[in-house]
């Protein structure tokens, strides 16, 4: 089992995570092959400081390349599974601290985590 992390920015995107329909990534990033992976979406909202929350938990069921041809994130995994919305908040945790740290502080957007801890955590949370 692959597991993913994404970051939402709702500046940068244009729309708070509360507006995603249904569980779902937009990425630059290849997407080939990654059915049945877990991705969890962190969504940060606001301005400084942010606000953090898990805003999603899915088991990839569609890699489409190209679906939004014309943007800087091309590419979307979707599948099924949760979405949280703002309900679970992530800030001044130690989770989200180290995944800030494994993600370059989401530099990355979408990324591996390969952390057995930070997926333990995950799991326990979602």
């Amino acid at each position: 089992m692959r597991y993913f992390i994404a970051y939402h920015n709702e500046k940068k995107m244009g729309y708070s995570c509360t507006a995603i329909p249904s569980p779902r990534v937009k990425t630059s990033k290849p997407v080939e092959g990654l059915e049945g992976s877990s991705v969890w979406l962190v969504a940060g909202e606001g301005k400084s400081p942010k606000s953090y929350y898990l805003a999603a938990k899915f088991t990839v069921e569609a890699c489409e390349t190209d679906k939004h041809l014309g943007t800087k994130l091309a590419n979307e995994v979707s599948g099924s599974g949760m979405l949280f919305g703002k309900s679970i908040c992530m800030n001044h945790t130690p989770l989200l601290t180290q995944l800030q740290k494994l993600s370059a502080n989401f530099v990355n957007g979408f990324c591996e985590l390969r952390d057995a801890s930070a997926i333990a955590t995950l799991k326990a949370l979602a």
